[in-house]
């Protein structure tokens, strides 16, 4: 009876073996190159150091999302005039609310904040002249550029501009 069960085990597992996929190249010619080299979405947050609450006695980095609004999306074909395509957003800091007091909210500024975005599927994004990695703090007190180059090696320079800020 063992006998059985170790001969059917071998068979699924000879099946399974024999069913599956080694392909180690040529998934390149099949798959298709996305051409966009956009950004569809745009995110910001401030980082601080919360003093009062702390993991491991090291303080706990605590974040505030921002809100932004009147997000405008200009690409240089359908914008008039335009040599690059444009990211222009208004940013307004929220209310002081627990961990992120008054005295915290007042240290907010344009040049201590951080940009997270979408781009298109398989696209690359890369800073240009000094402007901050996403994800990580950096300034923004004046318009930043990053290069967005799609799957297909195409790429796109896209300023990106805070409009008006609310504190």
């Amino acid at each position: 009876m063992q006998t059985i069960h170790k001969m059917k085990y071998l068979m699924i597992l000879g099946m399974a073996l024999s069913l599956s996929s080694c392909l180690k190249y040529g998934l390149e010619d099949n798959l298709p190159k996305f051409k966009d080299a956009l950004i569809t979405e745009v995110f910001m947050e401030y980082r601080f150091e919360d003093s009062k609450a702390t993991s491991g006695g090291s303080p706990l980095v605590r974040n505030v999302t921002l809100t932004l609004s009147q997000k405008q999306f200009k690409r240089k074909e359908s914008t008039a005039g335009a040599s690059l395509d444009s990211l222009i957003f208004n940013v307004t800091v929220p209310a002081a609310s627990g961990s992120f007091t008054a005295e915290e909210k007042v240290k907010v500024s344009k040049s201590r904040l951080v940009l997270m975005t979408n781009i298109s599927p398989a696209a690359t994004m890369e800073p240009l002249e000094g402007a901050p990695q996403p994800g990580l703090p950096g300034d923004f007190s004046q318009p930043r550029k990053y290069k967005i180059t799609a799957a297909n090696g195409d790429s796109r320079v896209w300023v990106v501009k805070i409009g008006n800020f609310n504190n």
